[in-house]
C-alpha cells in the first residue's frame, strides 16, 4: 500500500484518530454547513501542541493526513500554518513574536495568507493591489485583495505584501478588527465552501509599525516560498492518495483495466512523498526553487488525474453530487488556479526558476 511507503503522513495510529474527527465532517464542510475552525482547534489541542513545538515535517504531514478525509480543512490548515511559519524566525521581544505568534499556535487567531499579489508581482511584475502611506507612527492601507481564506472577523491577522509609502514592496500582518477592514460575504464556490475565502477591502485601514513583517521583501519571499509551496504540495498530495485508494478499493469487472494505470500513479505518488518529506526537512534547500516548484506543480497535476481515474472507476456511483468523489472532483478543480497557478509556475520553470 502506499499509505505504508511513504514518511509524508502521520503514524498509522495518528491518522486513525484524524480520520475518525475528519471523515464525518467532510460532507458538511464540503456543504458549508459545519464550523471549519474547530477541526482547527481539534488539530492544534491533539498533535499541533505549542507545548510541542511542531517542525516543519510535522505540520506537512499533519496537512496530508488531514487532506485524505477533508481537503477543505487542509487547506484552512495550510493557510494557517503559513502564517505561523512567516512570524517564526522573528526575534523574541518584538510585537509579531510575543503577542501574535502565540495566539496563532492557540488558534485564538487563525491565519490568512494573502501572498498572491506578491508572486503575481515577482513573476509578472502586476502591481500590488495595496498601497501603504504614513501617517505619523502608522501606515495607513487602501486597497483590495481579491482572494484569501480563514476570514472570520474579527479572530484573523492577513498576511500580505503592500507597496510601501516610497512604493518599495513590505510585508505586513493585518488584523481582522483593523479600523477600514471590510470582508465581503461569501461568494458561491465550487468547493472549500467553509474555508472563510472572499475578498478584502482596505479603506484608509491604519495599522502600527509593530504590524510590519519585514522591509526585505526580496529576502522575504526567498525564505518562505518554498515552504509554502512544500505546504501545499501536501494537501494535493493527501488528495491524490485518498483517490488512488478509493479507485484500487473498488476496482470490479471492466474497471479492472485500469489497474495498470492506477499502479503507474501510486508509484509516482510513493516517489513524490518522499522527495516532499525530504524536502520539509529542511525547507527545500536540497531541492532548490526549481525542484521546488516542479514538485508543486507535478503533485497537483497527479491529484487532479488521480481524482479523474477515481471518477472512472466509481462511474455512477461517484456522479453522485453527494458522493466523496464527486466532492474530490471539485476540489481538484481548484488546484490548477490556487496561487501560484499552474499558468505561473509552468511561466517560472519555463525561465529557469
Amino acid at each position: 500500500m502506499v499509505l505504508e511507503e511513504t514518511t509524508l503522513l502521520l503514524p498509522e495510529a495518528t491518522r486513525e484518530d484524524v480520520a475518525a474527527f475528519f471523515e464525518p465532517r467532510a460532507a458538511a464542510i464540503d456543504a458549508g454547513t459545519a464550523d471549519i475552525r474547530e477541526g482547527l482547534v481539534w488539530l492544534h489541542q491533539r498533535l499541533l501542541r505549542e507545548d510541542a513545538s511542531p517542525s516543519l515535517p510535522d505540520v506537512g504531514a499533519a496537512i496530508a493526513t488531514v487532506a485524505w478525509s477533508d481537503m477543505s480543512s487542509a487547506f484552512s490548515l495550510w493557510s494557517h500554518r503559513a502564517v505561523v511559519e512567516y512570524l517564526t524566525p522573528l526575534p523574541a521581544g518584538s510585537f509579531l513574536a510575543d503577542t501574535l505568534a502565540p495566539r496563532l499556535r492557540r488558534t485564538a487567531t487563525l491565519g490568512s495568507t494573502a501572498l498572491a499579489p506578491a508572486i503575481a508581482y515577482t513573476l509578472e511584475q502586476v502591481p500590488l493591489p495595496v498601497t501603504a502611506r504614513r501617517a505619523g507612527r502608522s501606515l495607513v492601507l487602501d486597497g483590495r485583495i481579491a482572494w484569501a481564506s480563514n476570514l472570520f472577523p474579527p479572530d484573523f491577522v492577513l498576511v500580505t505584501v503592500v507597496a510601501g509609502p516610497d512604493g518599495t514592496p513590505c510585508v505586513v500582518a493585518i488584523p481582522g478588527d483593523a479600523p477600514g477592514l471590510q470582508v465581503a460575504p461569501e461568494p458561491p464556490l465550487l468547493a472549500l465552501k467553509a474555508t472563510g475565502s472572499s475578498s478584502v477591502t482596505l479603506e484608509q485601514a491604519p495599522i502600527g509599525e509593530e504590524w510590519v513583517i519585514s522591509h526585505d521583501f526580496p529576502g522575504f519571499m526567498r525564505r518562505v516560498r518554498p515552504v509554502l509551496l512544500l505546504l501545499q504540495a501536501c494537501f494535493s498530495w493527501g488528495l491524490a492518495a485518498r483517490s488512488l485508494a478509493e479507485a484500487r478499493a473498488n476496482l470490479r469487472g471492466s474497471t479492472q483495466i485500469f489497474l495498470p494505470e492506477i499502479e503507474a500513479m501510486e508509484a509516482r505518488l510513493t516517489r513524490l512523498g518522499r522527495e516532499i518529506a525530504r524536502a520539509l526537512a529542511d525547507r527545500g534547500q536540497a531541492l532548490g526553487m526549481r525542484g521546488v516548484v516542479q514538485t508543486r506543480l507535478d503533485i497537483a497535476r497527479l491529484a487532479a488525474a488521480a481524482v479523474a481515474t477515481e471518477a472512472k472507476v466509481l462511474g455512477g456511483r461517484g456522479f453522485l453530487a453527494t458522493s466523496g468523489t464527486a466532492r474530490r472532483l471539485r476540489e481538484a478543480a481548484f488546484l490548477p488556479i490556487q496561487s501560484p497557478t499552474e499558468a505561473q509556475l509552468l511561466t517560472e520553470l519555463s525561465r529557469g526558476a
